[in-house]
This record gives structure tokens, sequence and C-alpha cells, in this order.
């Protein structure tokens, strides 16, 4: 009796495990749902240009490498840039990276950097950005100031590597959908 419902049960499990003749409905129906495409985020920047503030007006750096900062001298570093932000749901944050050099001998606090400042045709452009601005030849400058109240002789025969300062474009995560 045992081996009968041993192969009784062996029999059973095949034909569910195995396909056999148990059969169940179903079917299959295109949704028609579209498709989507993503978007784009990018932020191309030219050559940059160093200036120090002077009496007169910025004076152009040649060779940033060659100057000899002072306490009270104000940097500012410039480059053009093209943002591009397409998406029906965008914005994006133009920051500074690494602005707080590498390698520098600078004393703590005499050495200050500015947030990002972003102009058009000479007009300030807000910054976050959104899919909106035309930030198409723009120009993207931050600065670096020695500050003046630098103590005795704080920071003398100091360095201050730029090498790793970079604009870094980041998206920013949308609160709430648009409707396009």
């Amino acid at each position: 009796m045992t081996k009968g419902a041993i192969v009784t049960a062996a029999g059973v499990m095949l034909l569910i495990g195995g396909g056999g003749t148990l059969a169940v409905w179903n079917v299959e129906q295109n949704a028609q749902a579209g498709t989507v495409a993503s978007g784009d985020l990018n932020l191309v920047a030219e050559a940059g240009v160093w200036t120090v503030a002077g009496v007169n007006g910025p004076v152009t750096i040649p060779d940033i490498n060659e100057y000899r900062i002072v306490p009270g001298d104000t940097l500012t570093y410039t480059q053009n840039v093209d943002i591009t932000l397409d998406g029906d749901n965008i914005s994006a944050a133009l920051s500074i990276e690494n602005a707080g050099g590498v390698n520098t001998d600078f004393d703590n606090g005499t050495f200050t950097t500015s947030a990002v400042a972003l102009t058009k045709d000479g007009e300030p452009v807000e910054n976050p950005l959104s899919e909106n601005d035309d930030v198409t030849d723009a120009v993207a400058s931050v600065t670096f100031d020695f500050l003046p109240a630098t103590d005795g002789r704080d920071s003398v025969d100091a360095t201050y590597d730029f090498s790793a300062v970079a604009f870094k474009l980041v998206q920013i995560a949308p609160a709430d959908p648009v409707e396009p």
C-alpha cells in the first residue's frame, strides 16, 4: 500500500512539475505605453583667465604659477562656459570644486573663496539653473582672497595649489514633477 502511494505521488508530481496535461489560460495585450527619451546635462568650459583686483580694475595675470600673492590681494578665476540643461523637470547648481586648494601651506583663516558667480552679457544669471535659462556663452567666476588682516608673518612663502579647482554642475533632484 505504501509503495502504491509513493508511485501515485510521484506520478502526480511529474504531471504538475513536468508541465504534463495541466494547463492554465493566459493572454497578453500590448499596452501601447509609448517611449521616453532622456534629457541632457552638460558643462563645457573654455580656458580660464586669472586676474588680480587693482585700483583701476582687474589686471590679467599671464601665469598664475609665477604670481606672488600678498595680504589684501583678490584673485579671480574666470571661464567662459556653455551649460546644457535639457529635460522637462531639470535644474542644476553650478559650484566650485576643490576650492580649498591642494597641498596648501596657507594658515587657516587667511585665505577665503567666494561662491561661483555666473553672468551672461554682463547680467547675473540665477544659480541654481533651470531648463529655461539660456546659459550658452556665459561667464563663470570665483574669487580667492588673501585676507588683509593676516597677522605677522602668517603664510609667508606659502603655496596654494589651484590645479584641482574646477567648476562643477550638479543636477538638483526635482521636488515635484512639472507637467510638460
